[in-house]
């Protein structure tokens, strides 16, 4: 953990009043550094501290805020993306939550390639499951988190137990909704493949493969909110 990390965790963590059941911490997001994100702009705010921008963030339950110190302007986006528009601006930095939010649930994103099982085990270390998607519009998002890693990517479907029975590994239950490419086939079981990924070759869509083969990951948790 950098210092810069350490430091917004900090900051987010004395801010004790957020409705929350747990605490936010942020992280630099270097790919930003001396930009200016111009989408998905909740609120910009001018003579606050850092603390206060984070602060304010989590309030408006954002996934990301950038900060300018020789202005200290505050800019608070809905969500951001290595993606998103920008312009060349000095002087900015931006942080980002580790989990995404959509709808009632959020996301974390397994940089470190794993097999299926061992993706699936470090998912439960944080509360977790490898994702399960449920709707196109969960999978469009999927999608766009997908984007941002460099390899396939790992979901929670399988088909280990009984061939052909796709099933998402946390409940046993048979997928409600599918986007398989069956324009190339998917999914067709070769080599005995009982894994659901992205397969980054065929633009992200959804194939089965070897469940031994080393991947990126996405965990999905449900959000626990408090009254």
């Amino acid at each position: 953990m950098n210092i810069e990390t350490l430091l917004l965790c900090l900051i987010v963590c004395m801010a004790g009043s957020v409705r929350s059941s747990r605490n936010q911490m942020f992280f630099a997001e270097k790919m930003l550094e001396n930009k200016a994100v111009m989408s998905n702009l909740i609120t910009k705010l001018h003579n606050i501290s850092p603390t206060q921008c984070s602060y304010i963030c989590l309030q408006q339950k954002c996934e990301c805020f950038g900060f300018e110190s020789n202005t200290k302007t505050c800019r608070i986006h809905a969500f951001c993306r290595l993606y998103s528009t920008s312009v060349d601006e000095a002087g900015w930095k931006y942080y980002r939550t580790e989990w995404a939010t959509f709808m009632s649930s959020e996301y974390w994103l397994g940089l470190k390639e794993a097999t299926w099982s061992d993706a699936a085990i470090d998912c439960l270390s944080k509360g977790a499951k490898l994702v399960e998607i449920e709707s196109s519009a969960e999978d469009n998002f999927i999608l766009t988190l997908a984007m941002e890693l460099t390899r396939n990517v790992w979901l929670g479907g399988t088909d280990m137990t009984v061939e052909g029975k796709w099933v998402w590994q946390s409940t046993g239950t048979l997928f409600s909704y599918s986007a398989w490419d069956m324009a190339r086939g998917q999914p067709n079981n070769y080599a005995n493949q009982d894994c659901l990924s992205l397969y980054r070759p065929y633009g992200l869509t959804w194939c089965d493969e070897s469940c031994g083969a080393s991947y990126q990951y996405i965990c999905e948790r449900e959000i626990i909110t408090t009254v």
